[in-house]
């Protein structure tokens, strides 16, 4: 078989969980050394969509291929070339840290030993604890050790930072981007800390019950939405015939979340035009239409 351009490719995926959709006919390509972060609220199927990649669930429709192989008939494919550091640990609570890292080596061909070794130090984790004693910020910090130090072509991390204070969450992203510098490779980050992560991303993926509603480098997406706040008659008039996500009305002033691009508006008297934050941009996609409209 030819090897494909793109490293991994969701075909078409399907999960359900009972009656419940968890994710719907998703298809998705991951290009190879490329950074990705996977958006989404609580229940989205963000882990769902982490866990058919990696093989720890199997899609009832569909399929993942990994360099042109379909990871259920040649299950090896993904098993040799991803490290998967999910939210919930699967590690033995007994071990110690220190024997944890040396299953890691083994698991991984491109593990670096001294870079773990360094980050331990940075990031002031105790080897010689054991796992179950950890707290849930040092258990993440287990995991973004090893993960970062697999060397991995595939690495992805669900939700890595949950648990860390400011200053770790910080070390991790600098980390992370020294890492991919140094050693370019495919990482796909699930996480909620949006605002704080956005930079590090060549694409950012934003899902919503389940359907993937976009894909696209963080600089584009928020070229395709602005504000517009101003008197409510004027904003109606603005917003007529345009395609709006989001309003927002309080007394006789109303703002409004239009779809297009910022730069190509002409100003307009009486109204405001502003740009969006990724952090309110992706509140606005994934709101319910309940949530859509407020009005005070």
């Amino acid at each position: 078989m030819n090897r494909v351009e793109s490293t991994l490719e969701m075909k078409n995926i399907t999960k359900y969980y009972g009656s419940n959709t968890a994710l719907n006919d998703v298809s998705l390509s991951f290009e190879k050394n490329t950074l990705y972060g996977i958006f989404g609220r609580n229940g989205a199927g963000k882990t769902t969509l982490l866990d058919i990649i990696t093989s720890r669930i199997f899609p009832d429709q569909g399929k993942v291929l990994c360099s042109g192989y379909d990871i259920d008939t040649h299950p090896r494919i993904i098993q040799d070339r991803c490290c998967y550091m999910p939210e919930r640990h699967y590690f033995p609570l007994r071990l110690k840290v220190s024997a944890l890292f040396r299953m890691g080596k083994m698991s991984f061909a491109g593990y670096d030993e001294s870079y773990a070794d360094r980050l331990c130090n940075a990031f002031g984790l105790n080897v010689e604890q054991k796992y179950g004693q950890l707290s849930r910020g040092h258990q993440s910090i287990f995991r973004i050790i090893l993960g970062l130090a697999s060397g991995a072509a595939i690495t992805i991390f669900d939700e890595p930072v949950l648990g860390l204070d400011a200053v770790a969450r910080d070390r991790f992203y600098s980390e992370l981007i020294e890492t991919y510098t140094r050693d370019p490779r495919l990482f796909i980050i699930a996480t909620h800390y949006i605002e704080e992560s956005a930079d590090l991303f060549n694409e950012a993926i934003i899902i919503k019950d389940g359907s993937v509603i976009r894909q696209a480098p963080i600089e584009k997406l928020l070229a395709d939405a602005f504000y517009v706040s101003g008197r409510s008659d004027r904003v109606d008039l603005f917003i007529k015939g345009r395609t709006v996500m989001a309003v927002h009305t309080v007394s006789d002033l109303k703002t409004a979340v239009v779809e297009g691009n910022l730069k190509e508006e002409k100003p307009v008297p009486g109204l405001r035009l502003s740009p969006l934050t990724i952090q309110k941009l992706f509140i606005h996609l994934t709101n319910s239409r309940n949530e859509q409209e407020s009005r005070r």
